[in-house]
């Protein structure tokens, strides 16, 4: 264990109480099970009291006296993560647990609150055994306020050594501390700068994989320690070289801390300087030749097309975008990706049947698995609006899913929005081919909701169709954000509709089909 130096100065600035914790909010709202922009709405609005951006485990459990944490899922991952670490030491191969090395550096990091917190509670009992002396001292010597002072001696000594052993105190937040502790063990939390983007570690994964998979646009190129574009500068915090890389740092990027997110691991919380794509023009463009992994058939008109991308060359874009794919001899036809930036090497995309156009044709009906299709891309700015808390209306029309179907699981990733409600509008049930998928979302995510709706007639009738549904769903279409795709008459429709009921114009994103 690490020798721990204890100054005055930490000691008049510590809390003694545990409970005064401070977590980020991606944490708090895990803890307390509530997606992160609720918590942020809450705060601003003065309902929940925060520091420097964190909050306190006393003032969490208060927000959130109801919070259940009576299951067992906590501990019994924890004895999971302890056997498959334990059999890492032996076997190597498994990568979905912290190892010993991790492991043990993160209990030692509890091991010294604690021992700071030990320290804490025997230098204020030494200061009350001294202010007992003097309380006694000034009893003796001045007579004029002996009976106050007494009286002051007799009261603190009831206080420490009270005559009836007191009962334990209630603390709603206690399983707090405790949940907080054990997700302390399990998980590393990492924060970029200057985004302020937060996320997760779970297990061996690197720091690049578990960014990628919560959703956030790190910058990368080989994700294999080759080309270096990965860099970031460590700010605080502990990590750990995960695998080796043959990128060459500079004397002066490691003595400032420069790593490959690629190549490491986080042992404790961190803080990173690291670059993300705020913006379709920080994504570049890319050419990938992908290969066919499955093509499902899910009607007479849709099949769902899935490739993989090389592990050394993934595909960087934004949710809700599109690329080119092409074969040779057949041409190029862009396509919206219709699966999240946190799916990593996996891509699905939704082929409409289109006799008239033989590249189509050749998705729709002559793909096998492991054909190569070349990938040109992305582009398109029909992406998500990260920094946007408010409940979120994603509107597709028709064939209008596909880039809806990313923009939908790259919102749940981030889980910053209050809520997210999917209404897809057809003019046959048909039409709506991934139903089950919808329906799936709306059970198992409590902030999701999903409205079907089958609309006859023109684009002005589906249009007002949908606004009369939002009108008896919510009580004012203002201060929300709306995410629309579909046919590009139908959308026009829907936009000035929802503007002339309330919807502000500027919070409208559409995609045509």
């Amino acid at each position: 264990m690490n020798t721990v130096k204890f100054t005055l100065t930490h000691l008049e600035s510590t809390q003694i109480n545990p409970m005064a914790r401070l977590v980020s909010i991606s944490r708090a709202a895990k803890l307390v099970g509530v997606p992160r922009g609720t918590l942020q709405q809450r705060i601003q609005q003065g309902e929940i009291a925060s520091f420097e951006g964190k909050l306190s485990l006393t003032e969490l459990a208060r927000a959130y006296p109801n919070a259940q944490f009576e299951d067992n899922s906590m501990l019994e991952r924890i004895e999971q993560i302890i056997e498959t670490a334990a059999r890492n030491a032996r076997v190597r191969s498994v990568k979905t647990s912290p190892d010993l090395e991790t492991l043990a550096a993160r209990v030692n990091i509890l091991s010294d609150e604690l021992a700071w917190a030990k320290l804490e509670i025997s230098n204020y009992l030494n200061i009350f055994d001294k202010l007992k002396s003097r309380l006694l001292r000034l009893a003796q010597t001045h007579s004029q306020v002996e009976a106050e002072i007494i009286e002051l001696r007799l009261w603190l000594l009831n206080q420490l050594h009270p005559a009836e052993p007191l009962p334990p105190p209630v603390d709603h937040g206690m399983p707090l501390l405790a949940v907080d502790t054990l997700l302390s063990i399990i998980t590393a939390q990492v924060r970029l700068e200057p985004s302020g983007h937060e996320f997760l570690i779970e297990g061996n994964n690197s720091i690049l994989e578990s960014g990628l998979s919560a959703g956030l646009a790190l910058n990368y190129g080989c994700s294999n320690g080759n080309c270096g574009k990965c860099k970031a500068r460590v700010i605080s915090g502990q990590v750990r070289k995960i695998r080796p890389h043959d990128y060459l740092l500079s004397e002066a990027e490691k003595l400032h801390g420069t790593i490959l997110t690629c190549s490491y691991t986080a042992v404790t919380d961190i803080v990173l300087d690291a670059e993300e794509a705020g913006t379709v023009g920080d994504i570049p463009h890319q050419s990938i030749t992908a290969r066919v992994r499955k093509l499902v058939p899910i009607n007479a008109d849709v099949h769902v097309l899935h490739v993989k991308t090389p592990r050394t060359q993934r595909l960087r874009f934004l949710a809700g975008q599109k690329v080119n794919l092409s074969i040779p001899d057949l041409g190029d036809q862009p396509f919206h990706i219709a699966s999240c930036p946190c799916d990593d090497m996996h891509l699905q995309f939704h082929i409409q049947r289109d006799d008239d156009d033989p590249l189509v044709q050749h998705l729709f009906d002559a793909l096998n698995p492991n054909d190569t299709l070349q990938i040109e891309g992305p582009h398109g700015n029909f992406v998500l609006h990260e920094d946007s808390t408010t409940p979120i209306m994603f509107i597709a029309f028709g064939t209008g899913f596909a880039p809806i179907k990313g923009l939908i699981e790259h919102a749940v990733t981030l889980d910053a929005a209050q809520s997210l409600h999917l209404y897809w509008v057809a003019s046959h049930k048909d039409k709506i081919y991934l139903e089950n998928q919808c329906r799936a979302w709306s059970d198992a995510l409590e902030t999701f909701h999903y409205t079907p709706m089958i609309s006859h007639g023109d684009s002005n009738k589906a249009a007002s169709d949908l606004v009369t549904q939002l009108m008896q769903d919510y009580p004012s279409l203002s201060n929300m954000h709306y995410y629309i795709a579909g046919d590009s008459r139908v959308i026009n429709c829907a936009q000035e509709a929802l503007v002339k009921h309330g919807a502000e114009r500027n919070w409208i994103f559409t995609e045509a089909m």
